[in-house]
């Protein structure tokens, strides 16, 4: 037995459980580096300082320089402490390897280190700070996001006569960079020219990369301004300004500084460059070929790397072209020698499923593995997306193991999309306890937020497992929780997509064979307004009444019923010959004031009265849409072949004349489907007259098999099911064994030409 419905949906529709984190036990860290530290104290509790006692001054200098080589800062910075305390000098080299290392340092104590080094460096060393020391200063003060103090600097050095120049600007203009102030590095830009100090191409290139992502405008306007005050642009300027033009789809500029990296051609142009190159070509300009002229126009001396070929590869996917990308990866792993990595494998699945290979995507993974690469996030969403596609069940429990396999106990996480994709296969499947399964153990008893295309997919796996009351039980939780009166809780949008795909679903589910008798029609009561469809008492398929449930919800939740909704629910009444609900749908779409109804509905609803035996109606829709001058209403082949079924079956034969007349003189492009319809139309009038005119039809009218082709002779051609549709007629109206004997050569003639 299945579990009741609050078992299927448990906590995970309701609540979000909390990530556990689970303590660490404390450990002990020991490095090579602490052996340097000397942590020898005074045995009596009245020194709390260092001891001299084992380590000279020259010792703690060398343990400096040592710590320094090493990048070791927590040592230096105990060391020069030791140093300060003392007697001994260090070196102006010395300071600054110091500086070098510590500037960079995001820790508090090492920001501390950098001050007192430049302002007790005179006083206790008796070197007097340099420009040098005071750009380290200023570094540090950025790092830690202090671009005010870092701007103070610039007062202390001119306290010590030390003037500003190009480099001091552009450290000061990084530290604001980080900041992402704009502002103030705009007015740094204007100080430096009120000041006659010299703008260099990284002044530029910092305020350039600072505005990327801020105001593009400006961007090009220093790009502009850059060449304007003769500072040349270098590599670093165009790869960062493609990239403003790619983000920007702004293929003016994209297309200028492409055209002012090709006057450089001659110059270094670096790999990252080219790369950026390449990401504009195949993203803003979607130029494909023209990235392509690019990568095989090298120069010699710039060999592409891995980051190379995967843009290309990303974009014979975005422009739909993945057979280019095949060919890309067998150059790179044959002619280039390059070593493909995950992103690689991820796009060459990615090109495999594209084609709809979902065979080959899997034989890319076997790949991959074998070469000891391991799969990232993207790899296994991308296998779980094609598990929405496969029909092969063997090739989806592979899916399904792969995405097991990699998920559990690792880091990799698959995000709610990809989990979608895999209950989208078993749901089509109609695999219903391992999507339970599935949706127990990620959304249920995990974190993974579960969406409305989660409860879609798990509703569906039930609908097309035939077992549709309990999808309908997820269902009515579902719409209570949405309609809650909780408004803390998360709410989903059931909204016409939703509905569609549920309906369209169980309109499609084989319907129950009901014995109804001869039982009169019952007497229906209804209003034509917002009223549900209802009062229906066994005669309509289980399927079909299900469906309609779900219809009236959707109209009472004022989510307007859309063309597919419509047609899913006509289609069902053609299918279960349904002539009550036929109706109330047919007067809900005149009624519905929010929906006109194209030619596809009309399709939809002619076949439907067709399958019910109305061929009246079926005639007056006919006449409606042939005198129609609207495009969305126009007749079409469809169309034709259901008017004419629906004649042959009422005994309209007549009309169908004059149909087939009117369309044969209006040049109407008929196909071999309105000649069938046609055809068998004929056949059922009484006697052989029909049959006979039939039969003068597909002689005259339709191109054999071994007539000349289309281009030559614009007939349609005959087919198999209208020769044996005269055939069988011709039997049942008691034709002599000879004439049968007769039209079966003829049928051979006519289909495969086998004269010699």
């Amino acid at each position: 037995m299945l579990p009741r419905t609050s078992a299927r949906l448990g906590a995970a529709l309701l609540t979000s459980t909390a990530k556990r984190r689970v303590s660490q036990p404390c450990r002990l860290h020991l490095t090579r580096h602490s052996l340097l530290v000397d942590n020898s104290r005074s045995a009596t509790g009245s020194h709390n300082r260092f001891c001299y006692s084992t380590l000279t001054a020259n010792d703690e200098s060398t343990t400096l320089e040592r710590a320094i080589e090493q990048h070791n800062l927590a040592q230096a910075r105990k060391s020069f402490e030791l140093i300060n305390r003392g007697n001994d000098n260090l070196s102006r080299e010395t300071i600054r390897s110091l500086l070098l290392i510590a500037r960079k340092s995001r820790k508090q104590s090492d920001l501390v280190l950098v001050q007192d080094i430049v302002n007790t460096m005179e006083t206790r060393f008796g070197l007097a700070p340099q420009a040098f020391e005071y750009h380290a200063l200023m570094y540090a003060y950025g790092v830690h996001n202090r671009p005010e103090k870092a701007h103070n600097v610039l007062e202390q050095m001119s306290q010590h006569d030390i003037k500003a120049n190009t480099f001091t600007y552009n450290t000061l203009l990084g530290c604001y960079k980080r900041a992402g102030d704009t502002q103030k590095a705009l007015q740094l830009l204007d100080e430096m020219m009120e000041r006659q100090i010299p703008r260099d191409v990284g002044s530029y290139n910092t305020l350039i990369h600072l505005l990327a992502d801020t105001d593009r405008e400006m961007a090009y306007q220093l790009y502009d301004k850059m060449q304007h005050d003769g500072v040349m642009p270098d590599n670093y300027t165009f790869s960062t300004m493609l990239n403003i033009a790619t983000k920007a789809n702004n293929t003016t500029i994209g297309d200028r500084v492409y055209a002012d990296i090709l006057v450089k051609k001659n110059a270094n142009i670096d790999l990252y460059t080219l790369n950026n190159m390449l990401a504009y070509k195949a993203n803003a300009a979607q130029d494909l070929q023209g990235a392509l002229d690019l990568f095989y126009t090298l120069p010699k001396s710039l060999r592409p790397d891995v980051v190379t070929y995967n843009l290309l590869l990303d974009a014979c996917l975005k422009l739909d072209k993945p057979e280019q990308a095949f060919k890309l990866f067998d150059e790179m792993h044959n002619k280039a020698g390059c070593a493909p990595d995950v992103v690689t494998y991820g796009a060459l699945m990615d090109a495999e499923a594209r084609l709809g290979n979902v065979e080959g995507a899997l034989k890319r993974f076997d790949e991959m593995i074998q070469q000891s690469i391991a799969p990232n996030d993207r790899v296994l969403s991308s296998l779980a997306n094609l598990a929405s596609q496969e029909k092969d069940s063997t090739q989806l429990d592979r899916i399904l193991t792969i995405v097991e396999q990699h998920s559990n106990n690792s880091p990799l996480q698959l995000d709610t999309q990809a989990y979608n994709g895999l209950l989208s296969g078993l749901a089509k499947q109609g695999r219903s306890l391992q999507a339970q399964n599935l949706y127990d153990k990620v959304f249920r008893y995990n974190t993974q937020k579960a969406d409305i295309a989660t409860y879609t997919n798990l509703m569906l796996a039930y609908i097309n497992d035939e077992l549709v009351d309990d999808a309908m039980d997820i269902y009515y939780e579902l719409r209570e929780f949405v309609h809650g009166s909780d408004a803390g809780k998360e709410r989903f949008n059931m909204d016409a997509t939703f509905y569609t795909t549920l309906i369209s679903a169980m309109t499609r589910l084989p319907g129950q064979e009901l014995d109804l008798g001869d039982r009169p029609a019952p007497n229906y009561a209804y209003t034509i307004d917002d009223t549900p469809i209802q009062g229906l008492d066994g005669r309509s398929q289980p399927m079909l009444l299900t469906a309609l449930a779900l219809f009236n919800d959707m109209r009472r939740s004022m989510i307007r019923p859309n063309a597919h909704v419509y047609t899913a629910i006509l289609h069902a009444c053609a299918k279960y010959k349904d002539a009550y609900v036929l109706e109330q749908v047919h007067k809900l779409i005149r009624m519905d004031l929010y929906f006109d109804p194209d030619t596809a509905v009309y399709n939809a609803l002619m076949n439907a009265y067709n399958r019910v035996g109305d061929g009246h109606i079926v005639l007056q829709m006919w006449e409606m849409l042939a005198l129609s001058s609207a495009p969305e209403t126009a007749i079409d082949q469809t169309t034709v072949s259901i008017v004419l079924d629906s004649c042959g079956h009422n005994g309209y034969n007549y009309h169908a004349r004059d149909i087939w007349h009117t369309l044969k003189q209006s040049g109407f492009e008929l196909n071999t489907n309105n000649y069938c319809s046609y055809v068998e139309c004929l056949c059922r009038s009484k006697g052989r007259d029909g049959w006979e005119e039939a039969k003068r039809v597909v002689d005259e009218e339709m191109r054999p098999a071994y007539s000349a082709n289309s281009l030559v002779d614009p007939r349609p051609l005959v087919d198999d099911k209208t020769v044996n549709t005269l055939i069988s007629f011709a039997k049942k109206k008691d034709f002599s064994q000879d004439e049968i004997e007769a039209l079966e050569l003829w049928k051979n003639d006519i289909l495969h030409h086998d004269r010699q």
